[in-house]
């Protein structure tokens, strides 16, 4: 590492925790592995009932615990509380399920440092059960409001080691001066999709840049993912309300109401309807405070919406699309998407 910018003495790692007593060990035994010591090390708990706070007080004395009391439900107020309490200015937000490489940190830095105008860098995310295996490498945003993974369950010989700008993952190294500009993480975001896509987006649109980079390696615990339709769409509402051109909402529409109508349809087959009501009843309900961010975003914008938007196949698990039905719909969906796309992108 050269001396043009921070080095691991001077950042603080952070780990998220809620209920993480089975995979903490892990976690902080691969933090305390780093090529090079951070300067401290945080275990920020949201309101653990699994004795999780003691247990790291009693094994790791060097780590300071801060715990949030009651569990928020919200992973932004446990984000933002990390941010704030932490030491230093260039901060590593980890999730407590993965474990880091031992040269992950240095490459991190590397893009802080060298990359122009970064202000967050993302790691590449394996599975831990199969190194070989993509489970994150990047984020775009699909311009209906929702993201490609790209590489998801993809064979790590088949992607680029090129950094790339990047939304959404939740361990991202953060120059916190430069995250302050844009308030944080967005605490009225709840657990779903677009909830630390926010903060990126927002970064990138007022000339800042997020960068994924895939030569600095987490290994993530394969799980069960929950199924947090209710906070998806909410979350993609707000998040389209707030951030996007006035010209951009215009001129999407079209493809936002397929898109909706689409969604709609999805979760009357899953059984799941009472939550988009209730996820749209919250956004209505949230308007006032939608558009006191959505002023505060338009008004330091320096990108365009198109430089930072896309289209190509949404990502949604194999899972969820279990049916011909479902599958045969979900393609075309995707075929009119991309259509409507090349119509409108030199619009935006």
């Amino acid at each position: 590492m050269d001396d043009r910018g921070p080095g691991a003495s001077e950042v603080t790692v952070a780990v998220l925790n809620y209920n993480g007593l089975r995979v903490l060990p892990s976690c902080l035994s691969s933090i305390k592995g780093l090529d090079s010591a951070p300067a401290e090390i945080l275990v920020v708990d949201d309101g653990s009932t699994d004795g999780s706070p003691t247990w790291v007080r009693e094994h790791h004395p060097g780590v300071r615990v801060i715990e949030l009391g009651i569990n928020s439900k919200r992973l932004n107020k446990v984000r933002n509380r990390a941010l704030q309490a932490a030491r230093c200015n260039v901060v590593l937000l980890v999730d407590n399920d993965v474990t880091i490489r031992a040269d992950c940190l240095n490459e991190l830095l590397r893009g802080l440092k060298t990359l122009p105008s970064a202000a967050v860098c993302m790691p590449r995310a394996l599975y831990e059960h199969d190194p070989e295996l993509i489970y994150q490498d990047g984020q775009e945003l699909h311009y209906v409001g929702t993201t490609m993974a790209i590489h998801r369950n993809a064979p790590l010989r088949d992607a680029s080691d090129a950094p790339r700008m990047s939304i959404g993952w939740g361990v991202q190294l953060i120059d916190k001066a430069k995250a302050a500009e844009v308030g944080f993480f967005n605490e009225d975001y709840v657990m779903g999709w677009g909830d630390d896509g926010e903060f990126n987006h927002k970064l990138n649109l007022i000339g800042y840049a997020c960068y994924h980079i895939p030569t600095a390696v987490v290994f993530h615990k394969r799980v069960a993912g929950a199924r947090r339709y209710y906070g998806s769409i909410r979350n993609r509402w707000r998040f389209i309300l707030e951030m996007y051109h006035g010209r951009s909402l215009f001129l999407c529409a079209p493809a936002l109401v397929l898109y909706e109508i689409s969604l709609i349809f999805f979760l009357l087959a899953k059984g799941a309807i009472g939550s988009y009501i209730r996820a749209m009843w919250d956004v209505a309900g949230d308007l006032r405070s939608i558009m006191t961010v959505r002023r505060r975003v338009q008004a330091r914008r320096g990108r365009r919406d198109a430089e930072l938007m896309t289209c190509g196949r949404i990502f949604i698990a194999p899972e969820y699309v279990d049916s011909r039905i479902l599958s045969t719909g979900f393609g075309a969906l995707n075929h009119a998407l991309d259509g409507y796309w090349r119509l409108i992108r030199r619009l935006l």
